[in-house]
């Protein structure tokens, strides 16, 4: 079980695959995960909130509004 106030928790899958999980404990992880990981992603969930594959490249700030607020929740 993680919690939700220290890290992330991943669910991400490719199309028609079988969704996989882990937990990042940082924003720092979670940007390299995406970056490393995005292309073969079809979809992509964070803390239970779902992000849209096709907004997060084209336009990365509701992702990192979503990073901030987590950071300042944790504070």
């Amino acid at each position: 079980m993680f919690d939700e106030n220290n890290g992330f928790h991943l669910v991400y899958a490719k199309n028609c695959g079988r969704p996989k999980n882990c937990f990042l404990e940082t924003r720092i992880e979670v940007t390299k995960f995406l970056k490393n990981n995005l292309n073969d992603i079809d979809f992509i969930s964070i803390n239970d909130i779902i992000i849209d594959k096709n907004i997060l490249i084209n336009n990365s700030l509701p992702l990192c509004r979503y990073l901030k607020l987590k950071k300042i929740n944790e504070i």
